[in-house]
């Protein structure tokens, strides 16, 4: 059968002063050149409407030079921005082995090949498994769509529709609230459904509306007829990079509504995370309808001269709001005592090994090495954050630098007889901005009426925003601070895996667990109970040293 190329039913043009803006469902371009370009944007569509053979589709004969450039720009734009598509001579109008007119439709908008996509979809036998309203719209949309299926009997709180090439999308309605699933294995798809129906379950529900079940269905339909055509999932409309995460459809009423969620899957956890990632985590972690904690947001508290941010009753702090955002849901993240949680495996490693080491610190510092204060005061980072909490916010505070060991310095900023924050760093600079930085953080708070969340504070291991291009002049590095900070923290761990007794062995874990998602995770090390979303990583504090002797390395 001859092929044809068309204009993409969603693609429209408008004319504009000096040419015309033509856009896609993803894209658009303009060509400008004079009025007379939206003439001949007329005629070139009115032949495209009805299909023109690819070898035809150029200038006419005869034509003058300006013209043909103009028309050769405009098609070499509509094929660059994929507008488009290759169809059979008479697709779309009624005739054997041709779809549905709305079909047709479909697949020209979408599909890079809609003669095949259709070949596929009339070669598949779905099947619905489900009883009452939903079943009823999806066998509706089914055969709206003109496909063969067939119905068996399943329960009223799940429909399970599948192609014959074993894809399935699961999908149910909870009362006010639907969700459809990825397609996946029927055993994929119908585990991802029970998690999912739990995170959005809040108990005994009533008799889903009619409404929401048709909205439900008609989209679990949508996703499993685009994964069995070859189509990309509806999820990913619209975005310019695919999300690493499952996307959730998710539905509600009042007003009625559905949108993609991210959904966490069961990958496995990352050494480390680059800052952009980071977010793009954080952004799962709290998603309002599938998150694990609340959106983190500024709400009211101030931002000067330390970001903070709250997560439900947590307040985290950071040098931006982000990464105030990052350790306020971090915060948020129900945990043991003794179990350290992080974005990926750099950052809960290196949590869980300063808090040990400030928990194991000896007491009284005269049996360790005191950090000058001309050594620390030097960093630009320690002095700004000095400056804040004891000039700017006129705390009385007094600062405590010590050198554990080798490469391993601890410092502790104190006022009023209380303990205002603390690091442990490699440089004695370093340990100072971020013990002074938690100090200003935990001051700010107080004077707004909240507190900052007890446990792991921000540090070296946090993933941190890098600017572009790097190295920063010397003179900026306090701006950009921490940026750079993690660069050599897995030299660092080392040093620290030796005090807190491990061997000094590179990437040694501690009880590492990769989180899942909606489960109950039992670790091997002895951390049970840990309510888990997959890309975080939680890592066991080493256990007191008391009984172990502490050799403490001496700088030269």
């Amino acid at each position: 059968m001859t092929e044809v190329l068309r204009l993409r039913p969603v693609v429209h043009a408008a004319p504009t002063a000096d040419g015309v803006h033509v856009r896609g469902w993803t894209s658009s371009f303009t060509v400008k050149g004079g009025a007379g370009l939206w003439r001949l944007w007329e005629q070139l569509a009115a032949a495209l409407a009805g299909g023109v053979p690819a070898p035809e589709l150029a200038a006419p004969p005869g034509t003058s030079e300006p013209v043909a450039r103009a028309i050769e720009l405009i098609i070499g734009q509509l094929r660059e921005h994929d507008m488009l598509v290759a169809v059979p001579q008479g697709w779309g109008e009624p005739g054997p082995d041709l779809p549905p007119s709305a079909v047709a439709g479909w697949l020209e908008s979408s599909a890079a090949d809609p003669a095949a996509a259709w070949h596929r979809l009339a070669g598949t036998v779905f099947t619905v498994c489900g009883a009452g309203a939903p079943a009823a719209a999806a066998e509706r949309a089914l055969a709206a769509a003109g496909m063969r299926y067939r119905r068996v009997p399943g329960p009223a709180s799940t429909l399970t529709l599948e192609a014959s090439d074993q894809l399935a999308v699961v999908a149910g309605c909870l009362g006010e609230v639907g969700y459809a699933v990825p397609p996946g294995s029927a055993d994929t798809a119908a585990a991802q459904a029970a998690a999912v129906a739990h995170h959005l379950s809040d108990g005994p529900t009533a008799e889903p509306p009619e409404v929401l079940c048709a909205l439900v269905a008609g989209a679990a339909v949508h996703r499993l007829l685009c994964a069995a055509a070859g189509l990309p999932d509806p999820s990913r409309e619209g975005r310019e990079t695919p999300t690493p995460h499952h996307a959730v459809l998710v539905a509600r009423l009042d007003p009625l509504r559905m949108a993609y969620h991210p959904w966490p899957g069961a990958e496995p956890p990352r050494e480390a995370l680059s800052w952009e990632e980071a977010m793009a985590a954080l952004d799962v972690l709290g998603d309002p309808e599938l998150g694990l904690v609340p959106a983190p947001q500024a709400q009211d508290l101030p931002q000067l001269p330390v970001n903070l941010a709250a997560c439900g009753e947590m307040v985290g702090y950071g040098t931006t709001l982000d990464a105030a955002r990052l350790h306020a849901a971090l915060s948020a993240v129900a945990r043991p005592s003794d179990v350290a949680i992080g974005m990926d495996h750099l950052h809960a490693r290196g949590l869980a090994l300063r808090l040990a080491t400030h928990r194991d610190r000896p007491e009284p510092v005269a049996a360790v090495e005191l950090v000058e204060e001309a050594e620390w005061a030097d960093d630009p980072a320690a002095r700004r954050w000095w400056k804040a909490l004891t000039l700017r916010l006129a705390v009385p505070a007094s600062i405590e630098v010590v050198r554990l060991a080798a490469g391993v310095v601890h410092a502790q900023v104190s006022a009023r007889g209380c303990v205002l924050g603390w690091a442990v760093e490699a440089e004695a600079g370093e340990a100072a901005a971020f013990a002074l930085l938690a100090a200003t953080a935990r001051e700010q708070a107080r004077r707004a009426g909240r507190s900052i969340a007890e446990g792991a504070p921000v540090c070296g291991a946090t993933p941190a925003w890098q600017p572009s291009p790097q190295p920063l002049p010397w003179g900026y590095r306090d701006h950009a601070w921490p940026s750079g900070s993690r660069d050599g923290e897995a030299r660092f761990q080392q040093a620290l895996a030796v005090l807190a007794g491990e061997h000094e062995t590179p990437g040694a874990e501690i009880g590492a667990t990769a989180l899942r998602p909606a489960a109950l995770v039992a670790d091997e090390a002895g951390v049970g109970g840990l309510w888990a979303t997959s890309g975080l990583v939680a890592v066991r504090v080493p256990p007191a040293r008391a009984a172990r002797p502490l050799v403490l390395g001496r700088a030269q």
